[in-house]
């Protein structure tokens, strides 16, 4: 019987049993048996070369007690657990043991394997363990073989995973503050770009490796924890951190992003003030309580600064936002905005965005329109005509690309808007009567939006003396196009004639 006639064998008697361990093969690979009774066992272990029952997915105790004096090699692959008693019995085996489908071993199972009397345990598929079992399994006289251990528990595991990885140890995702001990003394690169999170004494001792150290994945330090990790030598590579407590951390993270640190969701005043000396834009949409000791430190800042995480805020810091030293302010997190809250930030001497906002409340318009500079409200898909009076006074430029439509009435009221320019970037359709309201604006219209025009509404854009924006029209008359081309002020991009 040749060795795949063996491998096939689902079913065994004892008779069977017997011959083939009468056969004397090197190897009895019995796969494909399912289930062992304890008397066929008893035969099958007498077998003097090596017995692999890889069929097999459970063990009972009284079949473990008798394979377990086999006196060769014995590979139990098929099993993904072992009960502690199971354990118990397989710990008397002699020679090299093979366990490697197990993926769990409870603490009981893994103190039982550990006085396993054979040279080898063979685990390759454990890749987890608690720092028990660990402590257990360090304790075999022999050779313990497992998996990539994700966690690493103990430095005994620590020097067994550098030994079979070198310092390329990037599936680990967790390890003990005495397997970072062990790890800071290896000689060379260590790479654990597992790491998404570590103990601050985990980060401590890791900091005192002499060579290249990365971290790739880790994004959350403790204020001490990055203080450490800055006297370490050698070379650093790290994760987008989340927190910056200190100007070293900031600074390098400034260096690695520039201005774009959403992912930035906790803020010390130190670092903010690093920041603020950015020469660029600053988006810092990850905050969402930052306080008012780091607002304080952004102040300075003299370029656009986006803070779209925060969904309220004080009159306090309101105030702080509106010395802003910058051009543009985004609040686009705002769902709502009081009138005292509004009142305050009309002082800001930038550009002001509010595209979080869905309703415009005539009183907070008001408040608002004593702002210098933009007003933003791309979230608006509608406009009262109270809101729209009371956004008239406004001397700056009015962005309203959220409208979706335009009731005359309103747009007989941005008419007589008094700032410099319009926005209706949404608006596709523009109806004569509509299109004859807004032609009456003295400021710059911009209706990149609008898809079609009729003749008459042409004509009455073309006869305006500010610029108007047309740039996404798709149709339009030949009449049409050449009656808005007449006039430098219309800006036209290149529309498909109707």
């Amino acid at each position: 019987m040749d060795a795949d006639a063996v491998g096939a064998i689902t079913q065994l008697s004892v008779a069977q049993a017997q011959e083939l361990v009468s056969l004397r093969l090197p190897s009895l690979r019995l796969d494909s048996l399912a289930s062992l009774s304890p008397e066929v066992a008893r035969i099958l272990s007498t077998h003097e070369g090596d017995l692999a029952l890889k069929g097999l997915t459970q063990l009972d105790d009284d079949v473990a007690a008798v394979v377990a004096q086999h006196p060769g090699a014995l590979s139990l692959d098929g099993l993904t657990q072992i009960s502690p008693a199971a354990a118990e019995q397989l710990a008397a085996h002699e020679s090299f043991l093979y366990l490697d489908g197990v993926t769990s071993l409870s603490d009981a199972a893994a103190a039982a394997l550990s006085r396993h009397s054979g040279p080898l345990l063979s685990l390759a598929s454990l890749t987890e363990v608690s720092p028990e079992a660990a402590r257990s399994l360090s304790q075999h006289r022999g050779r313990v073989e497992i998996g990539s251990l994700s966690v690493l528990p103990s430095a005994a595991w620590a020097r067994e995973a550098v030994r079979r990885h070198g310092g390329q140890l990037d599936h680990v995702t967790s390890l003990t503050r005495e397997a970072a001990w062990e790890l800071a003394s290896h000689e060379g690169p260590l790479s654990l770009n597992g790491l998404e999170s570590a103990a601050e004494d985990v980060i401590v001792e890791l900091s005192r490796h002499s060579g290249p150290l990365s971290l790739k994945s880790l994004c959350v330090l403790s204020p001490r924890a990055a203080r450490k990790l800055l006297e370490h030598k050698g070379g650093l590579v790290i994760g987008d951190l989340r927190s910056l407590h200190d100007r070293s951390w900031a600074t390098a993270t400034l260096r690695k992003h520039g201005g774009r640190l959403d992912h930035v969701t906790e803020l010390s005043p130190k670092a903010a003030s690093v920041l603020a000396a950015h020469p660029a834009a600053l988006t810092l949409d990850g905050l969402v309580s930052p306080g008012e000791q780091v607002l304080a430190a952004l102040v300075p800042h003299l370029h656009a600064l986006s803070l779209r995480g925060l969904t309220r805020l004080s009159a306090a810091e309101a105030a702080l936002l509106s010395r802003h030293g910058g051009c543009a302010l985004s609040l686009d997190g705002l769902r709502t905005l009081d009138p005292e809250i509004a009142r305050i930030l009309a002082h800001y001497r930038g550009n002001l965005s509010f595209n979080g906002l869905t309703t415009l409340d005539p009183d907070v318009a008001s408040r608002l329109s004593s702002h210098g500079l933009g007003l933003s409200f791309e979230g608006l898909a509608s406009l009262s005509l109270e809101t729209s009076d009371a956004l008239v006074p406004h001397g700056g430029m009015l962005f309203l690309d959220g409208l979706v439509s335009l009731p005359v009435d309103v747009a007989r009221s941005l008419a007589r808007y008094e700032g410099v320019m319009l926005s209706l970037g949404r608006l596709h359709d523009l109806p004569d009567d509509v299109a004859a309201a807004l032609a009456e604006y003295r400021g710059v219209l911009s209706l990149t939006g609008v898809k079609t025009l009729s003749e008459a509404s042409a004509r009455l854009m073309a006869a305006r003396s500010a610029q108007v924006v047309l740039t996404g029209l798709t149709s339009l008359s030949p009449v049409a196009e050449a009656v808005l081309r007449g006039n430098a002020m219309v800006e036209l991009g290149s529309p498909h004639r109707a």
